[in-house]
């Protein structure tokens, strides 16, 4: 075929695809991909539009469309296109698929160059070859495809939707405004569904409520409402210092957007300062209101705190900011490129301060309800798994545990979505990318619990030999951050995820898969069974199956917004050896670095990774003073201000060497002696964190300190 003949065929299916009002995708192959992304984004170029994101082996090639590479993602997303082309070289990550997708507006399309089907692999090469089975598989439930050979002028596929989208309204639809939200303001909503979100967020600016959620899958205009929610909040002086947190700063540029589109409607053209950076507003200042970008490591609490992609910032982080804060507003995207899930939504919902109002976006902005683009990123990429709802009858002695075989997650989607929507419980956010890691590492096994032909409990672990590279050996390095050389040479099993279906959690199908994967683990030749992860509420269940927590992490995971911690199990004599010196080691530097490092950690979570740890010796000692202080503060003499320096000595020694359930230590006593001694709290954060007033906090602490150290 030549070279007109196969872009007069594409041409014809883009046009009859924007007559229709629907989004598609065209997967062209040529053996000469930097030629053909020439040709393909000078067609679209003519016909629209047009971004390409390439790599640096294409980038050059590309023709009238904006070039931009892989890394330039997150500051494309909320742009809009009528074209996106991609043009990448080897691994074509779902990540890239799902995200590029969702800038392309109603009656475009995503267009894909690669090499010829036989020598094309879109996956690693060092992986399986199952991510290109099931890529190609999935192609089978689209309906608006072009699928080619260039070079053949072969066509795999021509599939479009059988009726028109029908036309798109844009704008607020004629909403009217019930609480004097201004017309101006109203008119620059991309939907009504945005205008009556608008008028939810004015309700919220004027009420009693300390929070307010907005939801909705990703392309619902989420991160604008918020910029002209805040341009009216400023409008109505609701609004003074203002902390929008984001994962970046690129990420915040359709709010910043939204505001300053916002402030021009109302009037404010020259009475704000917008500053830049790279063409993108961080701040605007005023006379009476200043709005600012923070990351999540920078952030803040404000008088109004606004956190979009709230999901991506992290629950932990959220929690801490919200509750330090005066009005709350948060963003987060249930599906889509960066979704988080109605579950992890639920986590977000339930630590906001209260009164809570929740709003949910349902009408997308740049294309049709029920477009087959969207429906096909969303299953395919597994962005749309919900967790299991409804307790299924499930017979113990009937529950099987066995390794699953990873081609029948490619060749049969339905098993692959049952696996990941067990395994969506226990990550924080889910990406397209986790569909690389169940289908192609190669030293990745997925294991279930099987009931009725059903998982009921899904794990994903890893091998993790001593001579493979550092990212590969994360459980090892955890281990070796205490153990040091005797760690040196061991093999590892990771579980990298965990997660039982909801329904059926507490009844010991979690420790009963965990098992499972120890008894394979000993098959392998493992050493030590590891696991990292930052939700801190399941340190229990480690602690429970007999793993011992052998590392913390200095600083937050940017993903979720907690510390992560490391648990360890041997398996071995060798790995016994190093997890109790990991594991001795972790626990002194939890105890003598709690003023610093850890003193963020949360004071109840502590005394059960103290029980999780081996005791040891403090290396500390009381001079002679501090020892007639100590006396004379448990003798009632003194106040414990003025002997604190000796009781965090004592306190140190004795905690290293004895858990405090076995000093006779309640939870409360336990999470107040932590947090006033080990972390140097002030008493009002004790009697937060205990739910006590400050004196009633005050006379646990020190009887609590007389009776264990007495």
């Amino acid at each position: 075929m030549n070279e007109d003949q196969y872009l007069d065929n594409l041409e014809g299916f883009l046009k009859r695809l924007k007559k229709l009002g629907w989004r598609g995708l065209a997967l062209v192959h040529s053996s000469d991909v930097a030629s053909l992304a020439s040709s393909v984004s000078e067609l679209l170029s003519r016909l629209g539009s047009c971004l390409a994101l390439a790599t640096a082996a294409y980038r050059g090639w590309v023709r009238g469309c904006e070039a931009a590479g892989p890394p330039d993602l997150e500051r494309i997303l909320g742009r809009e296109y009528d074209y996106a082309l991609v043009a990448v070289e080897g691994l074509l990550r779902p990540n890239i698929l799902a995200g590029i997708a969702e800038v392309v507006r109603g009656g475009g399309a995503l267009v894909v160059t690669a090499p010829p089907i036989d020598e094309w692999n879109p996956g690693p090469p060092e992986g399986t070859g199952l991510y290109k089975e099931y890529l190609l598989r999935s192609l089978e439930s689209l309906g608006s495809l072009y699928w080619t050979d260039a070079d053949t002028g072969r066509v795999y596929a021509e599939r479009l939707p059988g009726s028109p989208a029908g036309p798109k309204d844009r704008g607020p639809g004629g909403f009217k405004s019930r609480i004097g939200v201004p017309r101006s303001l109203i008119g620059l909503a991309a939907t009504r569904d945005q205008a009556a979100a608008l008028e939810a967020f004015a309700s919220f600016l004027r009420g009693r409520a300390r929070s307010l959620a907005v939801l909705g899958d990703r392309g619902r205009g989420k991160s604008y409402l918020l910029g002209l929610g805040l341009a009216l909040a400023i409008h109505w002086h609701a609004a003074g210092r203002v902390e929008v947190v984001a994962p970046s700063r690129v990420q915040a540029w359709s709010l910043m957007e939204g505001l300053l589109r916002g402030l021009d409607s109302l009037g404010y053209q020259g009475r704000y300062r917008a500053w830049r950076e790279e063409g993108i507003p961080y701040k605007v200042t005023g006379p009476w209101f200043r709005v600012a970008v923070s990351t999540p490591e920078n952030a803040e609490p404000a008088p109004l705190l606004v956190v979009d992609e709230a999901a991506a910032v992290g629950v932990a982080r959220v929690r801490r900011l919200s509750w330090r804060s005066g009005k709350v507003v948060i963003a987060t995207t249930l599906h889509g490129y960066e979704g988080s899930g109605r579950a992890v939504a639920h986590l977000l919902l339930r630590d906001l301060p209260r009164p809570l109002s929740v709003v949910e976006l349902r009408e997308p902005i740049r294309y049709p309800a029920g477009d087959p683009l969207e429906a096909w990123v969303y299953d395919t990429f597994l962005l749309n798994v919900e967790p299991p709802e409804g307790a299924p009858k499930v017979d113990a002695s009937a529950v099987g545990c066995a390794e699953v075989d990873r081609r029948r997650l490619a060749r049969d989607p339905r098993v692959l979505r049952r696996i990941a929507r067990i395994l969506a419980t226990a990550h924080y956010r889910n990406e397209p990318d986790d569909i690389l890691v169940m289908l192609e590492a190669p030293n990745h096994r997925i294991f279930q619990l099987e009931a009725g032909g059903e998982p009921v409990a899904v794990a994903d672990v890893a091998l993790e030999d001593p001579d493979a590279p550092e990212e590969a050996r994360l459980g090892l390095r955890a281990l070796e951050a205490h153990a040091g050389s005797l760690a040196s040479g061991l093999k590892s099993v990771r579980v990298v995820r965990i997660a039982v279906s909801p329904p059926l959690q507490r009844r010991g199908l979690g420790s009963r898969l965990l098992h499972c994967i120890e008894e394979w683990a000993r098959s392998q030749g493992a050493d030590v069974v590891t696991t990292i992860f930052s939700r801190h509420e399941v340190i229990g269940f480690w602690a429970r199956n007999g793993y011992k927590a052998v590392y913390m992490s200095p600083r937050y995971n940017r993903a979720t917004g907690e510390k992560n911690v490391a648990f360890a199990k041997p398996l071995t004599p060798r790995g016994r050896v190093a997890v109790e010196e990991a594991s001795r080691a972790f626990r002194l530097r939890l105890l003598i670095s709690g003023h610093s490092i850890y003193r963020d950690v949360a004071a109840e979570r502590i005394p059960t990774l103290i029980e999780a740890t081996t005791p040891t010796d403090a290396p500390l000692a009381l001079t002679e003073e501090q020892e007639k202080r100590l006396k004379a503060f448990l003798d009632g003499q003194l106040d414990y201000e003025q002997a604190h320096d000796a009781v965090y000595i004592a306190v140190t020694r004795l905690l290293a060497r004895q858990n405090p359930t076995e000093l006779g230590l309640d939870p409360q006593e336990a999470a107040a002696i932590v947090a006033r001694v080990v972390q140097g709290k002030p008493l009002n954060d004790v009697a937060s964190i205990i739910g006590k007033n400050i004196e009633e906090a005050h006379k646990l602490v020190v009887y609590a300190l007389r009776r264990v150290l007495s």
